[in-house]
């Protein structure tokens, strides 16, 4: 369910929805009277909980004041609305991941820490695959990611322009790789399942002379990963391809621009 900042045209909310987003890097005013009961941090906090466990579609205004214990309504003087929610959920998250490389003079590990981190970072929050959107939170979260993801590129000397392509391109992988091991994971059956009730009636179908490139390397390949497909071996076969490319670029055998 892809969740998308509000329309620059409603002023009004957007304005409220970075601020709530910047609310920890701007002062915020004393109010009189006892101590609220309830924050938008913990409404953030029991969101994301919610989430992790049970998937994005089990996050709701209702549901949410329900595990903290309120009435809904008193969710809605802290967030307008759920897209809202997520939008700051979303924020929270990447405020919270840790680093994922370290400073080292094998840009090659340091590029695969970035890629291993992040494909990490979904599997641990599932749902923010399904909130991934082309227009990400205005937050600092997102912006502070970005800041320190930045800083791994920028040692390849290469053009502002290319610099950020190219870190999409590793980001896009390990997403990517991510949802394909979540949607594996999720899955009824294993691959090992699947291929034991698929394998020996296929084998009794199937004409080798027909399909003879199927046959030999399908064999090959199921023998060797246990079933017709596993997701997290595709996913470490490709990162050293990725790798690959980024080297083909940086030693110059592409022109260094982005058409």
């Amino acid at each position: 369910m892809p969740v998308n900042v509000p329309a620059v045209t409603d002023v009004t909310r957007t304005r409220r929805l970075i601020e709530l987003l910047w609310r920890h890097e701007r002062p915020q005013p004393v109010r009189p009277g006892p101590r609220p009961r309830v924050t938008v941090d913990m409404v953030v906090t029991a969101a994301i909980a919610r989430a992790d466990a049970d998937g994005l579609d089990s996050v709701t205004i209702r549901q949410i004041a329900a595990d903290i214990g309120v009435r809904p309504m008193t969710l809605y003087s802290h967030v307008p609305d759920k897209e809202a929610l997520v939008t700051l959920m979303i924020d929270q998250c990447l405020v919270d991941m840790p680093p994922s490389a370290a400073p080292s003079p094998d840009r090659r590990d340091v590029l695969s820490a970035v890629i291993d981190g992040n494909y990490r970072w979904y599997l641990a929050h599932p749902w923010l695959i399904e909130a991934h959107t082309e227009q990400p939170p205005p937050g600092p979260g997102v912006i502070g990611k970005y800041e320190r993801e930045l800083a791994v590129i920028i040692p390849l000397g290469l053009s502002d322009v290319t610099t950020d392509a190219v870190l999409t391109f590793v980001l896009d992988y390990a997403r990517a790789a991510a949802a394909d091991t979540i949607r594996s994971r999720r899955a009824e059956q294993t691959n090992e399942q699947w291929w034991e009730a698929v394998g020996p009636v296929l084998t009794e179908m199937l004409d080798p002379s027909r399909f003879p490139l199927a046959h030999r390397i399908g064999s090959a390949a199921g023998a060797r990963i246990g079933g017709a497909y596993d997701a997290e071996h595709s996913y470490r076969f490709g990162v050293p391809r990725i790798l690959d490319a980024v080297d083909t670029l940086i030693n110059g055998e592409f022109p260094d621009q982005v058409e």
